[in-house]
């Protein structure tokens, strides 16, 4: 208790030397957009974690959207002050949340020979598999892959339909959104959850960014030891995502 008393004033100190009268703490945010989870018009699972943790007048979250890799960038040189759904690994400067907001679990496209006889991850060991940029979901297993990034998931996905390619790794949803627009018909197989993974938050490693940071830790471990999290949680679940 008083360990949390003691950061719960640090947390308080640092908000009052951001904070200036009847304006608020303004936190500039950047994010992919992650169906359900971070939607373009800013609803979703991290979302409504963000407004119980920063809620307004005494905190404005402004939000960005942008490709994934260009917000790792951001974040590591101190030009955002937080970021949205990263995995331990992703950065290196800046600072994790101390606690996971969710378990990510990411799925695969496979082509028919290899869903024939899928016995998991080892089924993709020593294969083709393509990922979008700066996912890095090969360092998620020690399974070796001939693994390779791209910004074109359209074109992954025509890759392994024509067999030229073993795998994609992403989300379902996201894939079956781009089914439509193949160059010919489906044939690949979409398996789901073949990884998992702690998402986090991440700060800026600035004065701001460690403050923003104490802050969050607080307010979402409440929201953890509530249960809050989990509904939440399962309540995005629910909807497919």
């Amino acid at each position: 208790m008083r360990l949390f008393l003691a950061a719960l004033c640090v947390s308080l100190l640092s908000f009052c030397a951001f904070a200036t009268p009847n304006k608020p703490v303004v936190v500039h945010l950047v994010t992919a957009s992650w169906e359900g989870f971070a939607n373009p018009d800013e609803t979703g699972y991290y979302f409504d974690l963000l407004r119980r943790v920063f809620p307004s007048p005494e905190w404005q979250v402004d939000v960005q959207f942008m490709p994934f890799a260009r917000t790792l960038y951001l974040i590591e040189s101190g030009r955002v002050d937080m970021v949205l759904s990263v995995y331990k690994g992703d950065v290196k400067n800046s600072l994790l949340s101390e606690n996971a907001v969710e378990l990510d679990s990411i799925d695969a496209a496979v082509t028919p020979q290899i869903a024939a006889t899928w016995a998991g991850m080892e089924s993709l060991s020593h294969k083709r598999v393509q990922a979008m940029l700066a996912y890095r979901y090969n360092m998620l297993t020690s399974i070796p892959m001939f693994y390779e990034e791209s910004s074109d998931m359209l074109s992954m996905l025509n890759s392994v339909n024509a067999g030229r390619i073993d795998a994609v790794l992403d989300y379902k949803k996201n894939m079956e959104a781009l089914i439509p627009e193949l160059r010919a018909p489906q044939t690949f197989v979409i398996i789901q959850g073949v990884l998992n993974a702690e998402t986090f938050f991440a700060f800026a490693n600035t004065e701001k960014g460690q403050m923003l940071k104490q802050h969050f830790d607080i307010e979402h471990k409440k929201i953890i030891d509530s249960g809050e999290q989990d509904r939440l949680y399962t309540e995005t679940k629910a909807k497919g995502f």
